[in-house]
């Protein structure tokens, strides 16, 4: 299965947005609780690339790698508006299980 060069574009850049984070991620967990948009964007930003690589590792091999970082995306926006404050430990599984609740297209 060959990777789409937007895809592979995609990871680079939340790789670079993760490096380029300096924020402080406890009172931004708490802002985006409250539903603060920047601070829910700036913590997105940050963790996306942990997302994404996580995704990469733990998808079913069924599940296309685009569509595996897209599910993760889902997965970290709910983290980030629930106001988590340890999202890096609840990401992998949090993904994990909703992994496990996906089938693939052709089973029953």
């Amino acid at each position: 299965m060959e990777i789409s060069a937007q895809f592979v574009r995609f990871v680079t850049e939340t790789a670079e947005d993760a490096v380029k984070f300096d924020g402080d991620e406890v009172e931004l967990a708490h802002r985006a609780g409250t539903g603060d948009v920047t601070a829910v964007k700036e913590l997105s930003s940050a963790y996306r690339a942990i997302a994404v690589l996580t995704a990469l590792r733990l998808r079913p091999l069924w599940l296309p790698a685009p569509d595996a970082g897209q599910e993760a995306m889902l997965v970290l926006d709910r983290l980030v508006k629930d106001g988590s404050t340890t999202i890096a430990v609840d990401l992998p599984l949090a993904i994990q299980t909703t992994f496990s609740g996906l089938r693939p297209p052709d089973a029953p």
